[in-house]
């Protein structure tokens, strides 16, 4: 199973513009491979809204579930001042059996 954690920062100005978009039914829906796990928020020193979302899809379909992804992130970008990113990541553990 491979996971994808996002990353995305906005202003607190804008949060109610970026819950708009979130909640609007034209966003590109997640494949049926896709599946969220967990979605966080925190407000961070300097005043700026941070959330971290972690997916997970399977092996086969690493680029496939990036693009995505992406697809669906760059349309909360029409929001001025968010910004995000998207990263593979693994388990802990997983990535301790790569080392030894």
């Amino acid at each position: 199973m491979g996971k994808i954690m996002t990353i995305g920062w906005y202003p607190p100005h804008k949060a109610k513009e970026l819950v708009k978009v979130y909640s609007s039914k034209d966003k590109p829906a997640y494949p049926d491979y896709l599946k969220k796990v967990q979605h966080l928020t925190t407000v961070k020193e300097d005043g700026q809204w941070k959330t971290y979302a972690i997916y997970d899809f399977p092996d086969d379909k690493y680029s496939e579930a990036m693009k995505a992804l992406i697809k669906r992130y760059t349309l909360y970008t029409t929001v001025e001042g968010y910004r995000f990113v998207a990263e593979f990541v693994m388990d802990a553990q997983d990535a301790m059996k790569m080392l030894f």
